[in-house]
């Protein structure tokens, strides 16, 4: 008998991750910053994030580092800091995957 597994293509397993990856407020919250901001840096997020979102930098470094393994989020150094910019292309992936199911 076939699984859910099995029937899944990597497309599918690739999709779920970034679904899974968004499916913290907070994380979209910190994908729209860096939309509105192309080459902040997390101090600057951290800054504008909700009242209810982290107000540590391990806690904003973990949810940067999820958004950056799912291919989200780019970051590069600049000096001293790092500075973040949102990955176009895997955003529109996502788009065409999600507008594929409709």
């Amino acid at each position: 008998m076939a699984t859910a597994h099995d029937m899944s293509t990597p497309g599918d397993r690739q999709l779920a991750l970034v679904c899974k990856a968004l499916g913290n407020p907070v994380r979209v919250a910190i994908l729209r910053y860096v939309l509105q901001h192309p080459d902040c840096i997390a101090n600057e997020i951290l800054l504008h994030l909700p009242e209810d979102g982290p107000h540590a930098q391990s806690t904003l470094s973990q949810h940067l580092r999820t958004l950056r393994d799912v291919g989200l989020l780019d970051s590069y150094s600049d000096g001293a800091a790092v500075c973040y910019r949102v990955n176009s292309e895997r955003i529109a992936w996502l788009s065409e995957q999600l507008g594929a199911m409709a």
